[in-house]
């Protein structure tokens, strides 16, 4: 009778055990994902995160077609405003803080997929069609990611990283994002991958134009871009 307690208890220990190892390496890559994505695309700091991005396309379908003006608290920026105007044609989108002050500008397209939001020189792709399968593409002259979910988990792909980082969905990215860890954790994390944290490049070069098709659709010229247009490099 011992015995059977004993080995019961054990078990049990065991178990518990293996959830919180579990735990622990859930939240490093968490911690991991997010220190890589801001450290080597600083150009959609520190607002365009993926999941605001996807949350902000899904409400913006459903809206219809070009609904100007100021559009108050969109989800993904849901503490602000965009203020949405045409612009020969194409529907040009600039985020607005509480107080008015600009965030960042995209220029925003439906896409077959879902939507597209041109920031600067890159297009980010997000996929909606599928909500068990969820997917924003980015493409860049220099760098490219992909993000997608698989059962409630964001992974995050990048050539820099040469596999997927792991990150929890909707619990890293608060509008206060910084909690989740701090500028020496980045570069920790950073350099472990073998990415400087002042670069963002594909060793030294432009980004594969062929990878999954992403860059054939972005890489268009000068006049596909917001001119003058980019993410605010502000840390948080």
């Amino acid at each position: 009778m011992v015995l059977d307690t004993l080995l019961e208890y054990g078990f049990f220990v065991v178990i518990a055990a293996i959830v919180v190892i579990k735990v622990i390496q859930v939240r490093w890559k968490v911690r991991r994902g997010d220190a890589l994505f801001r450290t080597m695309f600083p150009e959609l700091q520190p607002h365009l995160h993926p999941v605001k991005m996807l949350d902000f396309v899904v409400a913006r379908l459903s809206r219809g077609k070009n609904p100007g003006g100021v559009w108050r608290n969109p989800p993904g920026f849901a503490d602000g405003s965009a203020r949405i105007s045409m612009v020969e044609g194409r529907e040009h989108v600039t985020l607005l803080d509480a107080a008015g002050t600009e965030r960042a500008r995209f220029i925003f397209e439906q896409h077959a997929e879902g939507g597209v939001l041109r920031v600067g020189k890159g297009k980010v792709t997000v996929n909606t069609r599928d909500i068990n399968n969820q997917r924003v593409r980015y493409w860049h002259p220099d760098r490219e990611f992909k993000w997608k979910r698989r059962g409630g988990v964001w992974s995050f792909t990048s050539r820099m990283a040469e596999r997927e980082i792991e990150s929890s969905d909707r619990t890293s990215f608060s509008n206060d994002s910084s909690s989740s860890y701090d500028s020496g954790s980045a570069r920790t994390a950073a350099a472990a991958a073998g990415i400087v944290a002042a670069g963002g490049t594909f060793d030294g070069g432009g980004a594969s134009a062929a990878w999954d098709g992403a860059g054939s659709a972005g890489g268009g010229t000068s006049s596909d871009t917001f001119e003058g247009s980019s993410a605010s490099a502000t840390a948080y």
